[in-house]
This record gives structure tokens, sequence and C-alpha cells, in this order.
């Protein structure tokens, strides 16, 4: 190189460079013979030449560049004319080193790295230089050697300076640039802990050298001396960002931050974090946003017993009458029912709004008889009432008739409907509590009629005792039957011929159907002679007129004597169960009239057979010829 700023070329070694410049180029006196002295010997060895002989003047000249350089040979802009090989190594050792120390600033993304290019691995060999100095004039043949001394002497002779290049300290550059700069990329990642928190990792975005392209960067800024070099670094962008999982967690945060009520009324069920954690179900996947919801099949067993517990069927409240009005004896229930698939819905919209307490929907049904609003069933006043003697019977029919009596007090009718006898009474047996007394029955085709031991006997007074309010009162009478026999005890307000007889095994019923506009209140008691049924409701505002009874068909009643055997009783026993009366028919005609409406009128007709003077005589046991099923028209139960 002519000049120090000159570039010099570079060539690549695979060793380190030989040393650092750390001065600058300096100019020596000790060795080094200054400019003016050199020239001085040479003009003295010209004149030498001119005036002794060319021939020693060139010896002379050899001789004094012996295992010296030969006059004009410089490197780096130094002359290095009459140096020895030491001196020429210790003049070029300061600006070699200076050369390749140049500072250099290296940037990758947001790190720097200051250093030189002289740690970076490039060097300047001053030893090749010292033997291409001490070269120049002792090559080839004798003319060669002395035209090239000749050619130095005339017109200076530059030498080149070449760098070389250490690949291995840049590699290690690269590769520690590469711990610095690297970082793994990462996904965002939603967990939930066991306490119940939530943790989100955040995504980071990643970063990595690209070692070969820096390498050859690197490579290329040494060439060209270059004082700042970029290394390429490659951002790799998170598939899952924050974004992607912010979201999800806030929701199940807000979800299951505490514990949900669900109630109604009073009651109260507490769904505890760990349930409500239990519900969340998160979806999605990588690159992908969570989408959060709940298991409502995970919630139904808690509501199916919820529903369970709040399922009451609704209950009419028992009802009497004391003094002067209706009370309840046992209080109304409303109807409670809970859907469970409509429940659902209701708590997994609340509680994924965040909302703590959730009112469960119940349907409920309130009872036709409220407890708490009697007034509205309009039960103000007694209707009708009836009573009818049960002296002298068995008392196995006086307890049928005050036990079926208990079992009709305090029934309740609403409007419109249809009062059945025998289904309100419910099983007239045994295992009901009824007793064994007597019934009429009938033979050969009704033709014959008998009085025998019969399951509830005596319940036909009760149906009898109940019946005549009814017809005296107009209500609408649907179905009605008489006794075979007249029986004088069942007479009502000094009339014949009003009596009802009931057998739910041959389907003989009373049925009668409110058709007032209030309620009506059936009560019922039994002292030791009678029994009484009385009706309460609001008076109906119709008239009734009854027309009768119109008797006819009389027969006279045979007055003999008769004993029959009846092995249910002790043997000696002896209960006259008829006596003989005659037998008639009574005829009724009842008009009830209400303003606005045609008249209702009813026919009633009663027929009744001679009866007999009978008395049973127990025979203990001993089997007799069995008796017959009622015939239609009569029914056991006197």
């Amino acid at each position: 190189m002519a000049v120090a700023n000159q570039r010099h070329p570079i060539r690549e070694c695979d060793g380190p460079p030989d040393a650092w410049i750390d001065e600058p180029e300096a100019v020596w006196d000790g060795h080094r013979r200054t400019g003016p002295a050199l020239w001085l010997l040479a003009v003295v060895g010209l004149l030498a030449v001119l005036v002794v002989s060319p021939t020693v003047a060139l010896g002379l000249y050899q001789y004094q560049h012996v295992e010296r350089v030969y006059q004009g040979v410089n490197v780096l802009g130094i002359d290095l004319s009459g140096m020895t090989a030491a001196e020429v190594e210790q003049v070029l050792a300061s600006p070699t080193a200076e050369l390749t120390a140049r500072p250099v600033l290296v940037r990758a993304g947001d790190s720097e790295w200051p250093t030189d290019w002289g740690r970076l691995g490039l060097s300047m060999l001053v030893k090749p230089l010292v033997e291409r100095a001490m070269a120049v004039g002792r090559h080839g043949t004798v003319v060669e050697q002395l035209y090239a001394q000749a050619r130095a002497l005339r017109g200076g002779r530059a030498l080149t300076a070449e760098e070389t290049l250490a690949v291995e300290p840049m590699r290690a550059f690269v590769e520690a640039a590469r711990a610095q700069i690297d970082r793994p990329v990462r996904n965002a990642r939603l967990e939930m802990l066991p306490d119940l928190s939530f943790s989100l990792t955040s995504a980071q975005v990643g970063r990595r050298l690209d070692a070969d392209e820096s390498f050859r960067l690197l490579v290329d800024a040494a060439q060209l001396g270059r004082p700042h070099v970029e290394l390429p670094v490659v951002v790799l962008q998170p598939l899952t960002t924050d974004d992607m999982r912010l979201p999800a967690k806030e929701r199940a945060e807000a979800i299951i931050g505490t514990p949900v009520t669900l109630r109604y009324s009073e009651k109260a069920w507490t769904v505890d974090r760990a349930t409500l954690a239990g519900l969340l179900v998160f979806s999605g996947g990588p690159g992908v946003p969570i989408d959060l919801r709940l298991d409502r099949e995970k919630l139904r067993p808690l509501m199916q017993r919820i529903a369970a517990e709040l399922l009451q069927e609704p209950r009419d409240a028992e009802i009497t009458w004391a003094n002067g009005a209706v009370q309840a004896t046992k209080p109304s229930l409303e109807g409670r029912q809970l859907d469970v698939d409509v429940a659902l819905n209701q708590a997994l919209d609340r509680i994924e709004a965040g909302q703590r307490e959730v009112p469960l929907a119940v349907t409920v049904t309130r009872p036709a008889i409220d407890s708490t609003n009697l007034q509205a069933l309009g039960i103000r006043e007694l209707i009708d009432s009836a009573s009818t003697s049960f002296v002298g019977a068995l008392p196995q029919k006086q307890h049928n008739v005050r036990l079926a009596a208990s079992r009709l007090n305090n029934h309740l009718i609403r409007p419109g409907e249809q009062f059945s006898f025998n289904k309100a009474l419910g099983p007239t047996t045994l295992d009901n509590g009824y007793q064994v007394a007597f019934g009429i029955t009938s033979t050969g085709g009704g033709q014959d009629h008998r009085t025998v031991p019969s399951v509830a006997g005596g319940i036909c007074q009760v149906a009898t005792t109940l019946f005549q309010p009814v017809f005296w009162s107009g209500l609408q009478v649907e179905e009605r039957h008489w006794h075979l026999y007249w029986i004088p005890n069942y007479s009502s307000k000094g009339v014949i011929g009003l009596d009802a007889t009931v057998d739910e095994e041959v389907e003989l019923d009373l049925q009668f159907v409110n058709n007032s506009s209030t309620h009506l209140l059936i009560q019922s008691r039994t002292d030791d002679a009678t029994v009484t049924f009385e009706l309460y409701g609001t008076k109906p505002g119709w008239d009734v007129k009854v027309d009768g009874p119109s008797i006819t068909d009389k027969k006279t009643a045979d007055q003999t004597p008769v004993t029959e055997r009846e092995p249910s009783l002790a043997e000696g026993q002896h209960y006259q169960v008829e006596s003989a009366r005659d037998g008639f028919t009574a005829s009724f005609t009842r008009t009830v009239t209400a303003a606005g409406t045609a008249p209702r009128v009813l026919k009633l007709e009663s027929k009744y057979v001679p009866s007999r003077n009978v008395t049973l005589v127990g025979t203990g046991g001993r089997p007799v010829a069995p008796s017959s099923a009622p015939s239609p028209g009569g029914a056991p139960g006197t």
C-alpha cells in the first residue's frame, strides 16, 4: 500500500492474528538510517562509479545493502531503504497492528457490541512483509536483480500489505451473540391451579440470530473495513397470543370467584367454587381463542335433587263449620314443581353473567281450597239438615252408621261437582273398619225378600239422612234408589217415602250435583240415638216446591210370625229383623224455580213391598241355605 489509509487485501486463514497495534506509527533513529544519510552514500557511490569505475561503484552499492533492503522499497508508506530485516519488522509492528485494530460496532436487534476487527480475527502478518521487502532485487538472474534494484532506486517500489482473517474468532463471536439474542417463542397458556385460581403464562415473541448470514456479513464488512455491522435477527411470533386466552381467564374467574346461591322463597342451596369449577368446559387450541361454556349436565344432579326437595302436590285445606263460620282444621298447601331443564338454563345464564344469586323459577299451583282465603268458598249459612233415629238397632249397625257418617263429615263439594256417596265413603269392608250387621236381599227375581247378615249393614240410613236435605234444598239429584221395605225411622219432616239405599257391589249409588254458585259443605254428627246431616253454603236464590207424597198401590202385610235360622248368631239367640208393614208406592214431584231459567222438575217414586214379622234364631255356626244377591231396586242395609 502506498498510503496508510489505503485498503489492504485480506486473506483468510485459520490461525490467530500475530499481534495487536496499540501505538501510532513512530520514527526511529536507532538502527534506522535517516533519508539524507542514505542519499549521501548513494551520491558518493555514484561519483565513485563515475569517477572510479562502474564496476567498483556497483560493488560498493551491493556491499552497502548486504542483508539490508534496497533503496526505494516501502510498505504502508514507510520507506524501508537500507533497513535490516529486524529493523523492518520493528518499524512495521505498530502500523500493522493499528490497521487491524480498527474499531467496529456490531448490532443485532436491540443489542450491540463495540469491538475491533483485530478481536474478530483480522491481522496483518509482519514477517511476510519483511521477507518480501528483503526479496526485492534478490531474485532471478543477475541482470534481473540489477534491473529490480535500479527500478526501486529510481522510481521506488511500494509493496502491498495483505491482511489475514482468522475465521474461528469471528465464528466464536457469532455464537456468543446468538447466545444473547436467541430467545424461544412462547405461546400463551391458561391453567387452572389446585387452589382454583387461574394462571396465564403470557406469550413471548421469539428471536433467532441467523448465524450463517451473520458470519457472511462480518466477513464482507471486514474486507471492506466497515465501522458498523448489522446482524440479521429473525422475529418469531407466538401462535397463541394473550388476547386468545385472557378473555377466557377473566370469564372463568368471574364465574367461580365466589359460591353461587340458588334460592326459592326461604330455601337456599349453595353451589361451591369447586362445583362451579367442575362445570367449566374450555375448547380451542393453538392459534385459536379459547371458548368457555358451562356443562349443564354436570349441574343436572344438583338441580334434580333440588326439584325433589321442592316438589309438593297441592293440598286442599280441610274445613269444618264451627262457631258460626267455616274454619280450617288442616291448612292448605300450595303445589310446587321445578322444571329441571328450564331451571338449568336460567341458572347457567345467570352464573355465566357473573351473578351470585340465582332465583329458581318454580311453578306454583294454588290449592282449590285455600286456608288463607276461606271466604272465597261462599260458605256462609246452613242450607238444610235432616236427622234419623237408630234407636234399638244392633250395636254393629250403630257402629257402621257412626263410622260412615264420620267419613262424610266436612266433605266439600265444589260448584258444579257431582257427588257420589260410594266414592266419597270409600270401601265398605271389614278391613276398612265396618262390622257385620243386617241388610235386605231378594231372591226369585225380586219376589222373595229376606233380611240377612251384611258387612256394613246400616249405611243406607246414612245415605237416607244425607239425601233428605239434598232433596229439600233443591239440589240436582242424579241417582237415588229406595229400600225394598218402608222403614218408619226414615221419615223426613213428617213425610214418608224419602229414603235412599246404596250398595257399591251392585252399583247402587246416591249421586247429586252441587248446582249452586258456591261450595257446599257436608257436616255430620251422631249421638246415642240419631244421625244428623247438615248442608252449609249460601242458600240458592231458587224456590223449591214439593208435591206429594201420593200414596198408591197399597198392599197389606202378613202379620204371621216367621222364624229363620241364622248360623252367624250364637245358638239360641233370637233377633227380630223385620216387622210386618204394608207395602205401597209413594210418588213425589219437586219443582225448583229460579229467576230467568226454566223450572227443574224431579219426579220420584218409592215402591215398597210388604214386610213380615221375622225373627232370626242363631244356630251357632251350623250351615243353612245360602242367600242370594240383592235384586235391582233394593239393597242390603236397614
